[in-house]
């Protein structure tokens, strides 16, 4: 691309076309190429109509690069015009989700040369014999450690010393508080309340404002105090003399204790800046209401049904609205949930006390992202080798169904069965030889994440649902000479979840680092309906006419329940079981198939093994309230 300016005139040449200002020159062997665009309808543009048609001529060319040359030439001309920018934009994404969608099926078409699914003559010929998963390398290293770890672990019983982390819980005192929590000494005897106050107030520097006509004014006491706080000496004032002391930034106002006209009241408004725990459940989806007695002593009841959606054990009131409830006594209060705002009214004193509770529980709620790993590695290895020999049974009969010794479910060969007639010169005599090798391996990988709350439950699953009836009813019907009968299912179905669940709740430590989790994950896998039992109907002559089975669940069930205690951003190993099944079994003729060499002839031996390991991994990682994983630094 070339720009050019001369004397306020731009020029400007992109591929086939020139501008000069706002005039375009087509080349004549463009008029055939165009003539066609313009036929497709009316103008696109008024001012560049035949630069972009030009630009749509490359796009129907598959010429994305210099489709989107012209278009950000032109678009560099006139960024104002509307038609341009749409175009401009249009050619650059799609030229973008073109390039990517031909980076993907590249990278398919290399993947699936490299696959086990795909294999080349070579791979067939030099396939090694113990050909297993390609599992990752720190997978099989965990499994290689897990073997050589000892049954006992070097923690047992084992004394650690550790000192926790100190905690200072004290703050700075405001202005007023920090002089009525001045410590004071006073000797009075026989002194009315008035002078003992404003005695304190001359001798303090503390503004005392009141109305000389109280009644507990004139009443006298003696005092003696030796390093007594000021708030602790009002504090017992105002309540054995029923007058109340309120503080202010700069005195303190006395009022009578029984009438509330008197007190210096305010109403304030308070936005919080987080939102509230609420109950998660929808309003109610069905109300009932009924009338009982009679009269005048008739009662309106009300019957609501309302359904939780997450239900986190998150109380009706939120924990602010229990804290204001408790400590705060003003006049009144009122809480907007919508707009998580409170209203309070009481007098200054009392709604610092509000401004702190408010201050405390107003803070972020802390998160815990959970990442628990269910690895299930499963190895097996099936051998059958040596003759087994028969005088019964048709030795034209194929005597060896293909199966599948190792229970991955996959479909086998039969190996090596080849059945001998007529030993020995006996005619009723067989022997079979069977040669049988099968070895496998397989991996589940079941991954759940969620991010949980602080201190509130919180549940995943992944699965398939089933049903199935765990009570019949037997319905007869008795015919001219035979009987029917059937059974009906009774009552609701029982549901039957199958996949991976996991049951969370997190408990974050003050240190910030620590995190106890208390987990339940559960993983159930080979769920089938089994038949239990199968009721048939019979005519006369004894033939089935019908039949109906009954069928129960069966299923592999992993399941674990315990309590740990994890650092944020660290992963433990939550749970392990390692299982081996190791099978040997021996056929052989009596006598004949204990005798030396010529005994193996008159064996057959079978082996299984098949290993299997379960490990169960969690990682707990603290979230700022953007997303953001927390690591803390410690100061000890």
């Amino acid at each position: 691309m070339f720009v050019f300016f001369k004397r306020g005139v731009s020029i400007w040449a992109c591929g086939a076309f020139v501008l000069a200002g706002c005039q375009h020159t087509p080349d004549r062997g463009d008029d055939a190429s165009r003539g066609g665009d313009r036929a497709l309808g009316q103008r696109v543009s008024d001012r560049y109509d035949d630069e972009i048609r030009e630009v749509l001529s490359l796009v129907r060319r598959n010429e994305w690069d210099a489709a989107q040359s012209q278009a950000a030439a032109l678009h560099a001309l006139d960024p104002e015009d509307p038609e341009i920018e749409r175009i401009h934009n249009w050619v650059v994404m799609e030229n973008q989700r073109r390039q990517q969608k031909a980076l993907e099926e590249e990278l398919r078409d290399i993947e699936a040369q490299d696959s086990r699914f795909s294999p080349s003559v070579r791979n067939i010929l030099f396939d090694r014999r113990s050909r297993g998963l390609s599992l990752p390398t720190d997978l099989r290293n965990t499994l290689d450690e897990l073997s050589r770890q000892p049954l006992v672990p070097e923690s047992f019983n084992r004394v650690i010393e550790r000192q926790g982390p100190l905690y200072d819980f004290d703050r700075a005192p405001r202005a007023m508080e920090e002089v009525l929590g001045r410590n004071v000494s006073i000797q009075l005897d026989n002194v009315t309340l008035e002078e003992i106050i404003f005695t304190l107030g001359r001798s303090e520097n503390i503004n005392f404002v009141a109305d000389r006509n109280l009644a507990a004014f004139g009443q006298t006491l003696s005092v003696r105090m030796e390093d007594v706080s000021m708030s602790e000496f009002l504090d017992f004032v105002s309540r054995n003399f029923d007058i109340h002391f309120h503080v202010g930034p700069n005195l303190v106002w006395i009022v009578d204790g029984a009438t509330n006209t008197n007190r210096l009241e305010e109403t304030r408004f308070y936005r919080l800046r987080r939102g509230f725990i609420m109950p998660a459940e929808f309003g109610a989806a069905e109300i009932r209401r009924e009338t009982r007695g009679r009269g005048d002593d008739q009662v309106m009841i009300e019957t609501q049904q309302i359904e939780k959606f997450v239900r986190d054990n998150a109380p009706n009131e939120p924990a602010i609205e229990q804290a204001i409830e408790r400590f705060f006594k003003g006049s009144d209060y009122m809480i907007d949930f919508e707009r998580n705002l409170i209203v309070a009214t009481g007098t200054p004193l009392q709604l610092r006390t509000l401004e702190r509770i408010i201050e405390q529980f107003d803070q972020p709620v802390q998160q815990v992202l959970i990442e628990a790993r269910f690895v299930t590695v499963t190895e097996a290895a099936f051998l059958q080798l040596g003759t087994i020999w028969e005088t019964t049974g048709d030795p034209r009969a194929d005597r060896r169904t293909p199966e599948d010794f190792t229970g991955f479910g996959t479909d086998v060969g039969r190996g090596l069965a080849r059945t001998f007639t007529n030993v020995l010169s006996v005619r009723n005599l067989n022997a079979t030889l069977t040669a049988l090798e099968q070895s496998g391996e397989s991996q589940t990988l079941s991954s759940p994440r969620l991010t949980v709350v602080n201190n509130r439950p919180a549940t995943i699953s992944d699965g398939k649902r089933q049903f199935y009836y765990e009570e019949y009813e037997v319905s007869q019907q008795i015919l001219e000479r035979r009987s029917s009968s059937t059974l009906v299912p009774k009552g609701r179905p029982t549901e039957l979840r199958s996949g991976v669940s996991l049951d969370v709740l997190a408990s974050i430590g003050g240190d910030g680092e620590s995190i106890m989790l208390a987990l339940n994950p559960k993983v159930k896998q080979d769920v089938e309906l089994v038949t239990f039992a199968t009721v048939s109907d019979f005519d006369e002559e004894g033939n089935v006419i019908k039949d109906f089975e009954i069928r129960l669940p069966e299923s592999r069930d992993q399941e674990l329940s315990t309590r740990v205690v994890v650092r944020s951003g660290e992963t433990v190993v939550m749970g392990g079981v390692m299982e081996n099944v190791q099978t040997t079994f021996t056929e052989a003729v009596p006598i004949l198939g204990n005798l030396p060499i010529i005994g193996a002839a008159f064996r057959r031996q079978t082996e299984f093994e098949q290993p299997r390991y379960l490990l169960i991994f969690v990682t707990a990682t603290l979230l700022s309230e953007s997303g953001e994983f927390i690591q803390q630094t410690s100061l000890w």
